[in-house]
């Protein structure tokens, strides 16, 4: 069976990223040597078809999608529905590369122990 949530997710990334269909196939051809049109990236942003294993992984690179169990479940079996972009991504990164800044970080955003766990109470 397929997963429809491929398609879907495809298309959402790469708007994400701000790319246009022909944007994603000229990367491919000039970055990657493969000769993909923009009428089979059409297809597999609408389910018709589905890349192949390897060029699956090419698309994530291009997207910068690095969870791609995660942004590829199928609903039933999502257990959050939580994607983040590039920026934040890179943000979070940075943020774990510095634990040091961490209190001072949570003081700007306002993020207490004790808020989180009153958002839990509240979720």
């Amino acid at each position: 069976m397929r997963n429809q949530k491929i398609g879907e997710t495809l298309k959402k990334y790469r708007k994400l990223k701000g790319y246009q269909v022909h944007d994603v196939a000229v990367i491919l051809r000039d970055k990657y040597q493969l000769d993909v049109a923009d009428k089979t990236i059409y297809g597999w942003e609408s389910n018709q078809a589905h890349p192949t294993s390897d060029m699956f992984l090419i698309i994530c690179e291009i997207y910068e999608i690095s969870n791609i169990t995660g942004m590829f479940l199928s609903e039933d079996d999502a257990v959050s529905d939580f994607a983040i972009s590039p920026e934040e991504r890179s943000l979070i990164e940075a943020y774990r590369e510095h634990p040091q800044l961490k209190e001072a970080v949570q003081r700007i955003l306002k993020i207490t122990k004790s808020s989180s766990s009153t958002q839990k109470q509240n979720g």
